[in-house]
């Protein structure tokens, strides 16, 4: 009897041991339940423009831990929203124009910026970051002028913006690009620029006749000029709404032929010295205006070629020596000039 009763005794005792032991495991796994079950209270991150960062723990939170937003979160910028409406001067809303916001830094540099096209009302809405200084623009389009807005802060932020675009009136014109001698100049490109309507540049280029055709630019005062190192202005042209034109612009290019040596007092060559040409005539319709520039060679000498035959301003330029200036008439077509600078 002695065996059998130890051995029931053991038996208890080991029983008796595994019910303990599941206690405390299901007690932790019905803890862990309660945590994953609990919702984290973190911050919902912005959905902005700007970048953000997010830091997480490996681990889920115990009971003894406290769930502390600035612990696992830190967002570095947040944005508020900026919203307008844009609409026309009779009040009619003007859909699928594009809305941009930016800030720049001191020295110029983009340091953020954002988009949007305005909807079916009219409406946008764009986000800035507190605490910065923004500046909004919307392109022109179509027949309507462009619109900019400068120093908007964090305190237009939900301020509702009525912006109210002018309508413009369009015009058409065509014409020759031609020399002094009134000949064709030929695949010549010209930027055309409105003085007074924020409205973006065109670009008009003759073909093989000198020819050129533009159509749906504002009526106006223009301004035309070249983008190239050779300078060509022509400005004072005015164009009026329903005008029609067909415009000869003449730029100072024509067979005449400048050349000559820049020297000291002691007739030595002075290379890499400035020379720069000037010259500026009108018309009935506006003013044309050209400048030209080079540096002197080794030799300390420089040429100029096809210049229109006007009256020339030289201007030289040289580091130690006094500014040299004169007005000048051609005595022929190929005429050979000797410059002396004085220190």
């Amino acid at each position: 009897m002695g065996r059998p009763l130890s051995f029931l005794i053991l038996a208890l005792a080991v029983g008796c041991a595994a019910l303990f032991a599941l206690l405390p495991m299901s007690k932790i796994a019905e803890h862990r339940n309660q945590v994953e079950a609990q919702p984290t209270n973190l911050p919902a991150v912005a959905q902005d423009h700007e970048q953000t960062t997010t830091r997480q723990t490996d681990t889920l939170p115990t009971d003894a831990d406290t769930i502390d937003a600035s612990e696992h979160t830190e967002v570095e910028e947040y944005t508020l929203p900026v919203s307008g409406r844009v609409g026309n001067t009779s009040g009619t809303a003007l859909a699928g124009l594009e809305i941009e916001i930016e800030s720049k830094g001191f020295d110029g540099e983009n340091i953020s910026s954002a988009r949007v096209v305005s909807d079916r009302l009219g409406a946008f809405t764009l986000q800035m970051v507190p605490e910065r200084q923004y500046s909004l623009s919307i392109n022109a389009a179509g027949d309507y002028a462009g619109f900019s807005l400068d120093a908007i802060t964090d305190k237009d932020a939900g301020r509702l913006r009525d912006i109210v675009l002018e309508r413009v009136e369009l015009v058409d014109v065509d014409g020759l690009i031609v020399d002094t001698n009134l000949s064709p100049v030929a695949d010549f490109e010209l930027s055309l620029r409105h003085l007074s309507l924020d409205y973006p540049d065109r670009t008009i280029r003759s073909d093989s006749s000198g020819y050129f055709s533009l159509k749906g630019f504002p009526a106006g005062e223009w301004r035309i000029a070249t983008n190239q190192s050779d300078y060509f202005r022509i400005k004072g042209l005015e164009l009026k709404p329903g005008e029609y034109r067909n415009l000869t612009l003449i730029i100072d290019r024509g067979n005449y032929h400048l050349s000559g040596w820049v020297r000291d007092s002691f007739g030595t060559p002075l290379a890499e010295v400035i020379v720069t040409v000037k010259s500026a005539f009108a018309t009935d319709e506006y003013h044309s205006f050209s400048y030209r520039s080079l540096a002197t060679d080794s030799n300390g000498a420089f040429e100029f070629a096809e210049l229109g035959g006007h009256q020339l301003t030289i201007g030289i330029y040289a580091t130690g020596y006094k500014t040299y200036v004169r007005q000048y008439d051609f005595n022929s077509f190929s005429d050979t000039l000797e410059i002396v600078l004085e220190k």
